[in-house]
């Protein structure tokens, strides 16, 4: 029997937010059973969105940017008919609804490696714990058609009041906003006597923010994408919106920290980018950088298996146009005249793969340098000493 997908419709200008819905409804299409994927307008009601469908299940997708395993559809449709509950939901590593929550069954950086996680999880025995719904959103549920045939709600909104059953075993990443997550690793290592500091690429400023907060200091942001520069003006002191390259070129403040978490491999020319960034700087300002390690034994296990998928975020983002090892690092910013102060690995996640892969290099008397394949990324602190 054939499952149907209700899939939100959804348009962003980044290319990170319309990847993540690409791929998600490729992993979703991927299963046999999946007959068709329907779009909806968010805030449709589940008769009019449900109204073309003919199936006797439907998968709701309510977040567009969720990782599911490529079965989802079909093993919740068989956790559904072992209950007595009007839909089922399966576990997430981030939600509003307590008893859907579950931290990862094993710790993932790479689609390969979350596919393996799931996996193993979906080989557990099946556990099914039924509760009446709260008015949170579960971001993917399977239901029989008439469920939506007999609603005028939204489609998030279905649940709400009724008997729904959560399956331990079936597991969706969702992911956190890229432009919203206040950067706490970053936010530490700034100093605390930074009274002028340049963010590029702050998003929604939650950073900014939280520096404002912490200490006296005006704070001047740029962003490309344009909800995000419009919640950061309501945070920090100024905020252009454009593209940072263009932005630096006209900028005439001089700043004690310039940062940029996670934003110089998005760049296709860093080089000159950073060049021209150290004129914002003044005399001894510091410039604040994080980086993803290509060298990361999740990403070399990948290649090995013949695969590197892009993602939304983290190692092997959509948006990243050019990639680097501590090595090259710390050769970017040579060339672009900053002095290189330090350079700290970030703490990665110890994943199975990434422990299997460095257990065989050491079986097979391969030499490889464990200090550059573990860490996820490495934080950058450089210093203009130029005046």
């Amino acid at each position: 029997m054939a499952i149907a997908v209700l899939y939100p419709r959804y348009d962003h200008p980044a290319i990170e937010e319309r990847y993540a819905s690409w791929q998600t409804q490729m992993l979703l299409r991927a299963a046999d059973e999946v007959e068709g994927l329907y779009f909806y307008d968010v805030g449709q009601s589940a008769s009019s969105a449900a109204d073309d469908i003919d199936d006797d299940h439907v998968l709701v997708i309510t977040d567009p940017l969720l990782l599911p395993s490529s079965r989802l559809a079909v093993r919740l449709r068989e956790a559904l008919a072992s209950t007595n509950a009007s839909a089922v939901v399966p576990v997430a590593n981030t939600t509003q609804q307590p008893k859907q929550f579950r931290p990862p069954f094993a710790p993932y950086l790479t689609l390969r490696e979350f596919q393996e996680t799931t996996g193993q999880l979906e080989a557990q025995p099946a556990s099914i714990e039924t509760i009446q719904w709260d008015g949170s959103d579960p971001a993917a549920y399977l239901c029989p058609i008439t469920l939506l045939d007999d609603s005028d709600k939204p489609l998030h909104a279905v649940l709400e009041g009724r008997d729904v059953a959560i399956s331990a075993t079936d597991y969706v990443h969702r992911w956190s906003s890229l432009r919203g997550q206040i950067r706490h690793d970053l936010l530490n290592i700034v100093g605390t006597d930074a009274r002028s500091v340049l963010e590029f690429g702050c998003g929604e400023a939650p950073l900014g923010e939280a520096l404002k907060q912490r200490q006296p200091c005006r704070v001047v942001g740029i962003e490309l994408d344009p909800h995000a520069a419009a919640i950061a003006q309501k945070r920090i002191d100024a905020v252009y919106r454009g593209d940072v390259r263009e932005i630096v070129s006209i900028l005439n403040e001089k700043f004690d920290w310039i940062i940029g978490g996670d934003i110089v491999e998005h760049l296709d020319e860093p080089w000159s980018f950073l060049s021209e960034l150290r004129h914002l700087a003044k005399p001894g300002g510091h410039l604040l950088l994080s980086l993803p390690n290509l060298s990361n034994a999740s990403i070399v296990g990948d290649l090995l298996h013949g695969r590197f998928d892009y993602v939304y975020m983290g190692l092997t983002c959509v948006g990243h146009l050019r990639f680097f090892t501590k090595r090259t690092i710390e050769e970017m910013l040579t060339i672009a005249g900053w002095s290189v102060e330090r350079i700290t690995p970030q703490d990665s996640a110890v994943t199975p793969a990434r422990e299997d892969l460095l257990t065989r290099l050491r079986t097979a008397g391969i030499p490889f340098s464990e200090e550059d394949l573990a860490p996820s990324g490495y934080y950058v602190i450089a210093v203009n000493r130029v005046a």
